[in-house]
Formats: C-alpha cells, sequence, structure tokens
C-alpha cells in the first residue's frame, strides 16, 4: 500500500479523481449526490451560501462558501485563530534540537522537509506549531489565522499519500512527503508564522489568489511568489481553499505566539480563538 500510494500511478489516479469532480453536471444529476454526501458525512448544508443558480460540479461544493454569520472571528486583534473548521490532531513546541522536528502522535516530522526551503526551519526553533485536519464533512475554506503581512507563498510539488492514522504510521515523514503550499507572514513586532496546506490523496486542487500556480496540473518544481510590497491581512480573511480536503499546519517563531493552556485534541471551527500574540510582558 505504501508504494502504491507512492507511485505516479496513485497520483494520477487523484489527478483524475480531482478532475472528475471539477467536471460540470447538470443540477438534476448533482443536486441529488450532493445531498446524498451531505446526508452521508454530516454537511451542514444549512451554513453553506449556494451560488445563485447552484454549484457547477462537486467541486464547487467541497469549497462552498459560508453563508453569513455562519462563523464568528475572534474579535480581539491579539487573536490567533483557526484558519479552517477541522479537529486539532497535535499541538506543541519546536524544541532547541538540530534539525528542528515536530511530533504528530508520537511520529517525529522534519520541519525543514515540510516548509520546503534550506535554513528555513531554524528559524522558528524555539517556537510552536499546531495541526488542523480537516473531515470530509467540514468547510474547506482556509483562512488567515492573525492579523500580519503575507510575504510569500510556494507551492512544493510532492506525493498525494492519504492523510490519516494508516499513513501517520507507515509513511516516514508523511507532510514533508506530500504536496503542498507554504504561506509566510510577518506579525508586526512579534515574528514570523508559516501557514501550510498539505494536500492528500484525492485532493485534487489547492486554490490560492496568492500564488501563480495550478497544483492540478503536473509541477516538478517549487514555484515560489515573492508579495512585493507584502500584502495587510486580517484574521478571518480568505486565503485559499482545498477542492477536496486535507490538513493545515500552523508554525511559528519563538516570541511570537501562546496557545491556550486548555487548547488540545479537539474540533475547531474557523475563526475560533486558540490563541494570542505574545505580550512584551510576557517576552
Amino acid at each position: 500500500m505504501y508504494r502504491l500510494f507512492g507511485s505516479q500511478l496513485a497520483f494520477h489516479a487523484s489527478q483524475a479523481l480531482g478532475r472528475l469532480a471539477e467536471t460540470s453536471l447538470p443540477k438534476p444529476v448533482l443536486t441529488p449526490l450532493v445531498k446524498a454526501y451531505a446526508w452521508g458525512m454530516g454537511v451542514r448544508l444549512d451554513e453553506a451560501k449556494e451560488p445563485e443558480g447552484g454549484y457547477r460540479s462537486f467541486a464547487d461544493f467541497f469549497g462552498r462558501e459560508l453563508a453569513p454569520g455562519a462563523r464568528r472571528v475572534c474579535g480581539d486583534p491579539q487573536c490567533l485563530v483557526s484558519p479552517c473548521d477541522g479537529r486539532i490532531v497535535e499541538v506543541g513546541r519546536l524544541e532547541q534540537v538540530t534539525p528542528p522536528t515536530y511530533e504528530i502522535k508520537g511520529n517525529g516530522y522534519s520541519l525543514e522537509s515540510l516548509l520546503g526551503r534550506t535554513g528555513e526551519a531554524e528559524k522558528f526553533t524555539g517556537g510552536g506549531y499546531a495541526v488542523i485536519y480537516l473531515h470530509p464533512r467540514d468547510y474547506h475554506r482556509v483562512h488567515v489565522p492573525l492579523d500580519g503581512e503575507l510575504t510569500g507563498s510556494r507551492h512544493i510539488p510532492g506525493r498525494r499519500y492519504p492523510v490519516n492514522s494508516w499513513s501517520d504510521n507507515r509513511v516516514e515523514d508523511l507532510y514533508g512527503k506530500n504536496e503542498r503550499v507554504v504561506f509566510d507572514f510577518e506579525v508586526s513586532g512579534k515574528g514570523r508564522l508559516a501557514l501550510v496546506m498539505v494536500a492528500a490523496f484525492g485532493v485534487g486542487n489547492i486554490e490560492s489568489r496568492y500564488n501563480t500556480f495550478d497544483s492540478a496540473q503536473r509541477i516538478d518544481a517549487v514555484v515560489e511568489r515573492k508579495m512585493d510590497p507584502p500584502v495587510a491581512l486580517q484574521r478571518g480573511d480568505m486565503l485559499g481553499a482545498f477542492r477536496l480536503g486535507s490538513t493545515v499546519v500552523l508554525v511559528w517563531d519563538e516570541n511570537c505566539v501562546e496557545l491556550d493552556s486548555q487548547l488540545g485534541s479537539e474540533n475547531v471551527a474557523m475563526g475560533q480563538r486558540l490563541g494570542s500574540l505574545v505580550s512584551d510582558a510576557g517576552k
């Protein structure tokens, strides 16, 4: 199974599934499909803002917009908020080790592999991280987790292993092997934060207005985009979307963010408070 999901065959199968999800379908066909999926997975259709004329494809439904008022973004400008709906599978501290690693369910992962740039991981040593898994029933748009400036983004090609307990225990450095997109933020006077959208099997595309790639196509090199000037964004602003779902990883440097002490493995909603910026007195 490991070799199968790591093969070109699996990658092309994942692409084909993505293309199928993007295919325009007549409303009499798509509507029952959406309702059946929503019933089977437990999707809250009342939270979705269906476009005028209905969804064009299943991927449009999967990357659906929320209805006004369906989520409340923490109003405190010092807040770190959840960038998405999902379940927190791990939070932790990036210990003072070289090379920096982070853990998920007892398995170690390379931060440098995740971020896809030599020397980048060391900048986050002493900071922290949070990993959020998006279930197929969840809202799959990803939003800005704190007020700051987006300085750049990069698409990193890779495999599309499933992101689940099976893979966690069998695929070494899973998140550093899968295709992903990294968004780099500067938080004024506080430090740096990276948000990583990790693809998985069946993810047809990762969309964002802040990059110039199409991950539905096969790309063998890192595609970077520098924001010049940086783009000022606020928590809750739209950042990107999974056209089919996966995982978001947040990483921040020392003295930037402090997670709420009671935060653990739990379901979270986009905009929900996860922590706050470290106060100057706390440095």
